[in-house]
């Protein structure tokens, strides 16, 4: 290492000295030596190349898709009165936590992977609420929490759906622009949530309300159980393939316009297509 010369010439008789040990490059081996005046000067000065290695990820919308069908249709279907009794949540409970909670989270947090920012907020977001839904379920069970009527005036979890059907409005309005039923699912669910804050109400009519709020949820269910089968079917034979014909989703014009992939807009890397980007 040189110590008499200023400053920027002492850096890069540093760097060269640093560089006298092999470098492997895809293509390439070279050694770099001090006295290698022009060769080390060009490796320095060189514009950085950026390589983008892509791991591929089944769509984390199909497990948070399948756990939130799942939790949904159980949860609602009780709600609405088509079986069981008020002791059911002690059984169902833990399906719902970990099926429509657990997976449903892991799915949003796989979204930031894909970078799918719809994904990222609508599945992490309901799958922390089934999580403490069941969570509940479970205390009311041990008898640590005492349980309360979903029919009747709980402005703890109207509280809740007051947060839930905020976000749930807004991705539905953003799932306009990739098919029709992802848009119509979510808008299920928004209205189903929005109707559910009338647990802030007191009388029968709260009764009235989440019952209709509960069959809203089951629709959004039935839609969500939909679009799972599609991407099930479409990965196994292909979009356009004859058996994915019987289950449309009704691409909007947006979405089949969208290309394939864009850069990262201003972030390292790419993501998934966005309309009017490029």
């Amino acid at each position: 290492m040189i110590m008499m010369l200023d400053g920027g010439r002492k850096w890069k008789i540093d760097i060269r000295v640093a560089l006298r040990q092999q470098i492997t490059t895809q293509d390439t081996v070279m050694a770099l030596n001090s006295h290698d005046v022009q060769k080390v000067d060009s490796f320095i000065n060189r514009e950085p190349e950026v390589r983008i290695v892509l791991q591929p990820i089944a769509p984390p919308a199909a497990l948070g898709l399948a756990g939130f069908a799942g939790s949904t249709w159980i949860t609602a279907s009780w709600i609405a009165g088509w079986w069981g009794n008020e002791t059911s949540p002690t059984i169902f409970f833990p399906f719902v936590a970990f099926w429509g909670g657990l997976s449903q989270f892991i799915a949003g947090l796989y979204g930031f992977h894909a970078r799918d920012t719809l994904v990222s907020v609508i599945n992490t977001m309901w799958g922390a609420f089934w999580m403490s839904e069941g969570l509940m379920f479970l205390l009311n069970t041990t008898g640590a929490l005492p349980a309360g009527d979903i029919h009747a005036h709980l402005p703890e979890l109207a509280s809740w759906f007051v947060v839930l059907a905020a976000f749930t409005w807004v991705g539905a309005i953003a799932a306009t622009a990739r098919d029709v039923i992802l848009a119509t699912l979510l808008f299920s669910l928004a209205i189903g949530t929005t109707i559910a804050c009338c647990l802030f109400a007191y009388g029968n009519g709260v009764n009235i309300g989440i019952k209709v709020a509960a069959y809203f949820w089951m629709l959004a269910a039935l839609l969500a159980w939909w679009r799972v089968a599609v991407y099930l079917i479409e990965e196994a034979y292909g979009p356009k393939s004859g058996i994915a014909k019987f289950f449309p989703v009704f691409r909007t014009s947006t979405e089949k316009s969208a290309p394939m992939v864009v850069p990262g807009l201003g972030e390292p890397g790419v993501k998934r297509g966005m309309p009017g980007v490029i």
